[in-house]
């Protein structure tokens, strides 16, 4: 008998290690857009299905996942796609009333504090969409006093969007969501030093997900590239098709520039470039222009436009070329100062700052 007992409580520890456990998310809808829908995933760098469900007063989804991830609803032959991080909970998802395209959730503790971050920096997109328009009807009456205004507001607002999503990422850097708004929001203008500092602040816990791995793999791109570090070589080919290797400017100090065509920054500092390089090159200073373009054309182009003396690469693979690839370049421009011994003197930073570090330098 005692051995029976022993055998049954065997059975019923093993059934309860091994239950199963996953997610059910129920969306609700007010009427059928669309028969079917689906959780996508980004895989990559594409979304990608991974589970669909049929309406019926709704969509429901059921499986399993490894961990927390952010997913997106969308509904089929739509670009509807709303945001939701998955886990293995119950998952109520209804229209949010008053509010068309907002949603609400409930029985999931990431996607309530992701509701949070929304509700809140809604307030900032909106603001955003209004300055947009506007602009783009002071560019319609060739009103360049009121374009620049605007600019200016943007780049104040963007500012405070960002100072907004530091706060809230670093208040919850023990959970999904708050690495998420580092990799989305923070990441492109982060230093080395800076993410460091964030990713010494993530506990152990939060570590196991891909916006940790890819924040720690971009860290250490960074590291590569710092202040002291010997410049990462790369060889590439110009307009004319011949190999320009970075080694050869070896000897001067040489700026290395990312930037694009379809950049509008990048365009809009090249002129403020041409003018410190026409006043520093008699002395020596090198400009190295590496472009993220795929389109030759539109890059031969954009050269043309805005009149850039000096070597240009590219080996037209966008995002993915290979020397941004090995700077952990994630936003252009993108500048780097190297010395003529080939170690990185500064990294990120304006046309301004630009010509005070060649000042200093030549004076």
């Amino acid at each position: 008998m005692k051995k029976i007992l022993v055998m049954l409580a065997a059975i019923l520890i093993l059934g309860a290690c091994t239950e199963e456990t996953g997610y059910d998310v129920k969306i609700k809808t007010v009427q059928k857009e669309a028969d079917w829908a689906y959780l996508m995933k980004v895989e990559n760098n594409q979304l990608v299905p991974f589970d669909s469900a049929q309406w019926k007063d709704g969509y429901h989804f059921t499986g399993s996942v490894e961990r927390p991830e952010l997913v997106f609803f969308n509904l089929k032959g739509t670009n509807k796609r709303q945001p939701l991080f998955l886990e293995n909970e119950t998952i109520k998802i209804t229209p949010a009333e008053g509010n068309p395209g907002a949603f609400n959730y409930e029985g999931s503790k990431l996607n309530d504090i992701f509701e949070q971050y929304n509700d809140s920096s809604s307030y900032y997109n909106l603001k955003n969409q209004r300055l947009y328009g506007e602009y783009q009807q002071a560019q319609q009456e060739k009103n360049k006093i009121r374009e620049d205004s605007i600019r200016g507001l943007v780049e104040g607002l963007y500012d405070k969007e960002q100072a907004y999503s530091e706060s809230f990422a670093m208040n919850n850097l023990d959970n999904l969501v708050g690495l998420y708004i580092v990799r989305r929001k923070l990441v492109y203008t982060m230093d080395y030093k800076k993410l460091k500092e964030v990713l010494d602040k993530v506990p152990e816990s939060n570590q196991n997900n891909a916006y940790y791995e890819y924040l720690e793999s971009h860290l250490a791109k960074l590291e590569k590239t710092r202040v002291g570090k010997e410049a990462p070589l790369f060889t590439m080919k110009d307009t004319a098709e011949n190999e320009v290797a970075l080694k050869d400017f070896r000897g001067n100090y040489t700026l290395v520039d990312f930037w694009a065509a379809w950049c509008g920054p990048c365009r809009r500092a090249n002129p403020h470039v041409v003018e410190i390089y026409n006043d520093f090159h008699p002395k020596g200073f090198q400009v190295l222009g590496v472009s993220l373009d795929q389109s030759r054309e539109a890059w031969i182009k954009a050269i043309h436009e805005d009149n850039l003396p000096w070597t240009q690469v590219s080996d037209l693979k966008g995002w993915k070329n290979e020397a941004s690839q090995l700077y952990g370049v994630n936003s252009i421009p993108h500048t780097v100062l190297i010395d003529p011994d080939g170690k990185v003197v500064a990294n990120r930073f304006d046309h301004e700052e630009l010509r005070e570090m060649l000042e200093d330098i030549y004076k």
